[in-house]
């Protein structure tokens, strides 16, 4: 007999952690990263992780969207573009020279603030 897998297991979709125009996909990401934000509204976590610490992630990531439609946050593979508000200036970061997830980058500042206990 021929069983098909529904579409969440098909393609990673975590269902609990998922919301109406953001869902969230797990996935192998590069070892250290629990979560990321994409352009396109989607988040990715780490495959494996407890439903807290997904929750926890998704929280945060969900600071970055936020960010990113208010045109203060973008990205490309070599940059990140930042600025702490919307009529400041750009400031470029190379993706080489910073930490990704660091505390102290100001998006990051930012979404640690927002989603304190």
């Amino acid at each position: 007999m021929f069983k098909l897998k529904n579409k969440e297991k098909l393609f990673g979709i975590n269902k609990e952690a998922s919301d109406h125009g953001t869902p969230v996909f797990e996935k192998e990401l590069d070892p250290g990263v629990q979560a990321e934000a994409n352009r396109d509204g989607t988040i990715f976590v780490q495959r494996g992780m407890s439903n807290g610490k997904i929750a926890n992630a998704v929280a945060h990531e969900k600071v970055h969207l936020k960010q990113m439609q208010q045109g203060r946050l973008n990205y490309t593979d070599d940059t990140v573009m930042w600025k702490k508000d919307t009529r400041s200036p750009a400031r470029v970061y190379t993706r080489q020279t910073m930490v990704e997830g660091a505390h102290n980058l100001p998006w990051e500042e930012e979404a640690y603030q927002e989603t304190k206990k």
